[in-house]
């Protein structure tokens, strides 16, 4: 066999049965990203193919696990006006368009990610076989980044699989392992890594395959819905549907799923052509808005984060001792065996570890791509502490309680090696305090689980004074091993997160002494584009729980930030939120799913609080007068975290505020948000608070500066790690 070579694709001549091979292997990469050289070598080696006149056509990754995981965003990030990724769009199509139509038989052999323009590649051939690896992931994730797919995505895969399971797939982002992919009609045929090659021969030599024949292949395979789809009427109500259901969840702050519906709409109503012009001219115009700019920082800065070094090293951590078996030492021990660790769990009752290994279980199985008996075998409980005299780090997670959690170090210390390292699970307890009177404080740090940690992305690592860095870098370790984007922020009241969220949850209780209702305030911040509002807030995470974080804070920030009343008050009163059924909200009866979508029982605000506060709502807060009163407070807390070295960088600031408390996305978090307004007129926005509310508002030193210099956090978003 004949070979000729290109930079990052090769075209393989046809062998003795007639079938050719298109190689992918980014040279110098440890991934298969799609740049405009790599166009370029995939469009030579289409034209060999043609040449050669093959049989059929296999397209294959020589990187082990590794496929095509989309665009280089690099192409984006450059961009300052649409034109040039929409000429990078039309290439991109115009290149899948030669594969699509190739005279022979193409597969796509897909041994790892197949994302955005990568799923686009295998979708322009005619089949597609994939691994049942679990590094196998297959998805149109660009509205998660502000885009849209750019290379045919938007209207190859409703021809394939259907208008309602496509729109699924391409509004929301989401990824599907190769099994779901098979079952969707995405995937033909799902193998073991082993055949993955001989069962891509095997369709190679088939017939090719007809878009209008995979159309009909597809939607064969789905419901009667799909005899809608095949109405100007029934297609129509789709449409509708899923631009409802885009605005309901996004409230109107992502453009980029509205602008993927419009060219999917525009491709099937008016052929395959507007569509495709639809694609591109979105793409183009989305790439240089403010939303995908902030987008895209928070994923590469995302990815950079997790390959961070600067906190020392550490040796390599493989045993994981958890004290405490309750709701977050048993998420902490799944976290650690799913990663591969082994987990030595302690709690002084039978029942909690046979509560926690029972929760453990329903949980993994719950997660694709993970068998629940190899991770629970990783897993062993204990009422005393055998087996904990080897493990290399120690995450305690017992009561939010100083003397609580000083007795479990001190127990520690008498069982563990003098190199095994102890972290505290806390979100708001000053780690210093909790090291008084240990043997070595040096290697007792802080993690900062946030719930559900199964699910919550971010770890906060507090390295209080004097630790040792083998210590933290330990933690680091650990916490990334869980999957987990980590920031290392100092030992100071609240830490980040709790400090600059207390901040914020306390001045809306204010603002109920005020005059504003709960409702209104709650609305405000979703509309803002946070996830929930600060009173619903309150009442997931329990008011003992908010009230104890809070008192931490306030206690060290007393003097320039007055605690509202109604907190300690309600949690006197036995309103302790959500699983109490009243705290701010009086909540429904769990009555099971069924009866909760016939009867959709609703949360009302609770009476209780006005009397208590012995202020009825007698005033209607405009929403952004609202959202100025929070937000700006928030990033002002923020900035002065920053300035006093809580927070090494802006970057882990608004890392943590966007992964940890849901501040939004799109604005690429407080830092960010502080650029977009300038450090002068924020500084100015406070200052006019300040004059009307208190001295709580009254801008940071460091903002200040800034202000006066006018610097911002970023010198440039778009670059790796600018801030100044």
């Amino acid at each position: 066999m004949t070979a000729t070579q290109t930079r990052a694709v090769r075209f393989d001549a046809p062998d003795e049965d007639g079938l050719a091979r298109i190689v992918i292997d980014r040279p110098d990469d440890s991934v298969n990203a799609i740049n405009a050289e790599f166009l370029e070598d995939l469009a030579d080696a289409i034209h060999a193919a043609r040449a050669a006149n093959p049989r059929g056509l296999i397209v294959s990754s020589a990187k082990p696990r590794q496929w095509v995981a989309g665009a280089d965003l690099k192409l984006v990030t450059a961009a300052r006006e649409a034109r040039a990724p929409q000429d990078a769009s039309r290439r991109l199509q115009g290149v899948l368009d030669e594969l699509a139509w190739l005279p022979c038989t193409t597969v796509a052999a897909i041994n790892g990610p197949a994302l955005g323009g990568g799923l686009e590649l295998a979708l322009a051939c005619d089949y597609r076989v994939a691994t049942d690896s679990r590094d196998v992931s297959l998805g149109q994730p660009e509205v998660n980044l502000g885009l849209v797919p750019a290379g045919g995505g938007t209207q190859r895969l409703p021809r394939l699989i259907g208008l309602q399971r496509a729109l699924d797939l391409i509004l929301t982002g989401r990824r599907l392992d190769a099994r779901r992919a098979r079952r969707l009609g995405i995937v033909d045929e799902v193998v073991h890594p082993a055949v993955l090659e001989v069962a891509a021969q095997a369709w190679a030599a088939r017939r090719k395959r007809s878009l209008d024949r995979a159309l009909r292949i597809g939607l064969s395979l789905q419901s009667a819905l799909d005899v809608a789809e095949q109405t100007p009427i029934g297609r129509h109500l789709i449409y509708r549907r899923a631009e409802k259901s885009v605005l309901e969840r996004t409230h109107g702050h992502y453009p980029a799923p509205l602008a993927a519906l419009h060219a999917v709409q525009e491709g099937l109503e008016h052929g395959m052509a507007a569509g495709l012009a639809a694609e591109t001219a979105a793409f183009g115009e989305l790439a240089t808005t403010p939303t995908a700019r902030h987008l895209i920082w928070l994923f590469l800065a995302t990815q950079r984060q997790k390959k961070r070094t600067g906190v020392g090293s550490a040796r390599r951590i493989e045993r994981l001792g958890v004290v405490g078996a309750g709701f977050m030492g048993a998420a902490i021990a799944e976290l650690g065996a799913a990663s591969g660790l082994s987990v030595r769990m302690r709690d002084v009752q039978h029942e909690m570890l046979a509560r926690a290994m029972a929760g453990m279980r329903r949980s993994l199985s719950r997660r694709r791509g993970v068998k629940p008996a190899e991770v629970l075998a990783r897993v062993s409980g204990t009422t005393d502490y055998t087996g904990f005299r080897h493990a290399d780090l120690v995450i305690e997670a017992v009561f939010e309680q100083v003397d609580v959690k000083r007795r479990v170090i001190e127990e520690l210390e008498h069982v563990i090696l003098p190199e095994a390292v102890i972290a505290s699970n806390t979100s708001a307890l000053p780690i210093h305090e909790l090291a008084v009177g240990a043997t070595h404080p040096e290697r007792i740090v802080g993690m900062h689980f946030f719930s559900p940690a199964q699910r919550m992305p971010l770890v906060e690592v507090i390295q209080p004074r004097g630790a040792a860095e083998w210590a933290v870098a330990a933690a680091v370790q650990a916490g990334r091993r869980m999957g987990k984007t980590v920031i290392v922020v100092a030992d100071s009241p609240g830490f980040y997160t709790t400090r600059v969220l207390g901040v914020m949850l306390n001045e809306a209780a204010l603002l109920l002494s005020e005059g504003a209702r709960i409702q209104d305030v709650d609305r405000a911040l979703v509309g803002f584009g946070f996830p929930v509002g600060p009173f619903v807030l309150y009442d997931e995470v329990g008011l003992e729980v908010a009230h104890h974080a809070g008192e931490t804070v306030t206690e060290a920030f007393g003097d320039r930030l007055p605690a509202s009343p109604i907190v300690p008050q309600l949690v006197a009163a036995g309103y302790t939120g959500r699983k109490a059924r009243a705290g701010f909200y009086v909540w429904p009866e769990d009555v099971g799913r069924v009866r909760r979508f016939v009867h959709r029982p609703q949360r009302v605000e609770h009476p209780a609080v006005y009397r208590m506060l012995d202020a009825p709502p007698s005033r209607s807060f405009e929403p952004r007068f609202i959202q100025d009163r929070l937000v700006l407070l928030f990033v002002n807390e923020a900035i002065r975290c920053l300035e006093e070295g809580v927070l090494q960088s802006a970057t882990d600031g608004d890392l943590g505020a966007v992964l940890g408390l849901g501040f939004p996305p799109f604005l690429g978090g407080p830092f960010h948000y502080a650029d977009a307004l300038g450090p002068g007129a924020l500084r100015q926005k406070l200052e006019a608070l300040a004059q009307q509310h208190g001295s709580r508002y009254a801008p940071s030193s460091l903002l200040v500066d800034r202000a006066r210099e006018g610097a911002p956090f970023f010198s440039n978003s778009d670059k790796d790690n600018d801030e100044s």
